[in-house]
C-alpha cells in the first residue's frame, strides 16, 4: 500500500465486532493492492478497537462519538488520501476482485464519477434470486448504461458495490448527516444528477442479512426516502423534467402509502390517515389509495 494510494476503502462501524474481522480480512485480501483501509469507529462500546489493533498496523483507525453512519463515512472521506473512494459495510464482505474490477473501469474511463456493480446474498437466495440486482436488469444496465431514471426508480445502487470519485463526492455535498439510513440513496441521486455514472455486470460484494440491519426500520427508511426525493427536486429543479412529474409523484405517493399502511397496522390512526392524504394529493387517480380512503374514513379533516 503506497503513501498515495489509488483507492481509499472506508469502513464505518458501530458495535459490529462479531462481523468486523471477516469484513476487514475480505478487504485486506484484495487482488488489487494499491489501496488504503480506513476504519471509522462510530462510538462502539464493544471490542472494536482491540479487534482492529489485532488486524495489523496498515489500518488507519479513527474514533468518534456516535453520530451515525453518514457522519462516520464523511470522516473517513476527509482522511482519505486517494482520488477514488470505496465503502464497505462492517458486516458485509468484499469479493477478492472487488477493487480490481471497479478500478480497471475508472482507470479506462476517468470521466466517470461513479461505477457500481452487483452483489449476492451471503446467506443464499433472497426474493427468489441470488443477486441483489436481478440478472436480466443487471445485463441491461451494463449494456445500455445507467440513467438517472434507473437510480431513481428502484434504488439499485449499493454503496458496498461502488467506486466513487472523491472530487465528485465533494461536489455532490458528501453524505447528508441528517439521514440515518438513506444517505447512500441521497448521494447516488445527487451524483447521477451531476455526473456520468456507470454499471458493471459483475458481483463485487456479499451482503449479510441479519436482525441488526438498520435498513429494516421501515418507518425511518420510508420517511427518509421521501425527504431524499423532495431534497433532490428542490436542489436540482431540472431533474423534474428529466424524470417527469408523474414519475416523481408516483414514487413519492407510493412511499406515503406504505407509511400509511405501516402506521395503520401499529394503530397509529391519525398518522396513517395523514400519510394517506399525502399519497392521494400526489396521485389523486389511484384506485388503491381511494379504496383505503373509503375503508379508513376520516380523511377530510
Amino acid at each position: 500500500m503506497s503513501d498515495t494510494p489509488s483507492v481509499s476503502v472506508v469502513i464505518a462501524t458501530y458495535n459490529r465486532a462479531n462481523f468486523l474481522r471477516q469484513t476487514v480480512e475480505s478487504v485486506l485480501s484484495q487482488s488489487f493492492r494499491d489501496f488504503e483501509l480506513i476504519v471509522v469507529d462510530d462510538g462502539s462500546t464493544d471490542d472494536t478497537r482491540r479487534l482492529i489493533d489485532s488486524c495489523g498496523s496498515t489500518i488507519r483507525y479513527y474514533y468518534q462519538e456516535n453520530r451515525g453512519p453518514a457522519a462516520a463515512r464523511n470522516l473517513g472521506v476527509r482522511q482519505a488520501r486517494a482520488r477514488w473512494l470505496a465503502f464497505q459495510d462492517s458486516d458485509d464482505l468484499s469479493t477478492p476482485d472487488h477493487l480490481q474490477v471497479l478500478h480497471e473501469y475508472v482507470d479506462a474511463h476517468p470521466e466517470c464519477a461513479m461505477v457500481f456493480a452487483n452483489g449476492v446474498y451471503l446467506g443464499g437466495r433472497e426474493h427468489s434470486r441470488e443477486t441483489i440486482i436481478p440478472a436480466r436488469k443487471s445485463r441491461r444496465l451494463a449494456a445500455d448504461g445507467v440513467r438517472l431514471n434507473d437510480l431513481f426508480e428502484k434504488s439499485i445502487a449499493r454503496l458496498q458495490a461502488a467506486l466513487i470519485s472523491k472530487a465528485a463526492y465533494g461536489a455532490a455535498g458528501g453524505m447528508n448527516e441528517s439521514l440515518r439510513v438513506c444517505h447512500d440513496l441521497d448521494l447516488f441521486l445527487r451524483l447521477g444528477a451531476k455526473f456520468p455514472v456507470a454499471y458493471l455486470d459483475r458481483v463485487v460484494f456479499r451482503y449479510r442479512k441479519h436482525e441488526g440491519n438498520i435498513t429494516r426500520d421501515e418507518e425511518v427508511r420510508l420517511t427518509e426516502n421521501i425527504k431524499v426525493i423532495e431534497n433532490l427536486i428542490r436542489d436540482f429543479p431540472a431533474v423534474s423534467k428529466v424524470l417527469g412529474h408523474r414519475r416523481v409523484a408516483r414514487r413519492t405517493g407510493y412511499r406515503y402509502y406504505r407509511l400509511a399502511k405501516g402506521r395503520w397496522k401499529r394503530n397509529e390512526i391519525d398518522a396513517a390517515r395523514q400519510a394517506l392524504r399525502a399519497a392521494i394529493s400526489l396521485c389523486p387517480l389511484s384506485l388503491k389509495y381511494r379504496y383505503y380512503q373509503r375503508r379508513w374514513g376520516g380523511l377530510s379533516g
